[in-house]
């Protein structure tokens, strides 16, 4: 089965790969197309990742057009076969969460003390995953700063080889 998955990485897409995935007959394969322009959300992004790795010998994904931030998550983390078309490009940064913060720079409520306490704890946990992967110096220090960090077709080909 072939499902085209594009756009911003969210609730609706993680829908639409479970409902794919569980009407898959007996030995059926799913191929995966992906482009996400917009990004998304990161939790999301993980259900996904999550998800795709319990089956990688069933899933496999294809990316295509703008891998960006979310996308690029998933393209990071998976663990199936992947395929790269050519003209794909992906870009990587960390991701925040709105929060509430005060005239002194503080967040204000309980929520968003626990928001930028798990935030900082996703960083140092990002930051240790990203160590493992083909990722240069240079990419990572480049992402810890906060910065947009782009990655060309063939960049991207030696990240998955």
């Amino acid at each position: 089965m072939t499902l085209h998955l594009s756009g911003e990485v969210n609730y609706a897409m993680l829908d639409n790969l479970v409902k794919a995935y569980n009407s898959l007959k007996e030995d059926e394969k799913l191929y995966i197309y992906l482009t996400s322009p917009e990004g998304g959300l990161v939790d999301v992004a993980e259900a996904i990742v999550d998800f795709i790795n319990l089956d990688r010998e069933t899933i496999s994904i294809t990316f295509y057009g703008e891998v960006f931030s979310s996308g690029m998550h998933i393209f990071l983390k998976t663990e199936c076969p992947k395929l790269i078309l050519r003209d794909t490009r992906g870009m990587y940064h960390f991701s925040w969460q709105e929060m509430t913060i005060s005239e002194g720079g503080k967040p204000t409520g309980a929520y968003d003390m626990f928001s930028l306490k798990e935030m900082k704890r996703a960083k140092n946990e990002t930051i240790a995953y990203l160590k493992t992967t083909k990722l240069l110096d240079k990419e990572i220090n480049a992402i810890k700063k906060g910065q947009d960090v782009y990655f060309s077709y063939a960049r991207m080909l030696e990240l998955i080889s």
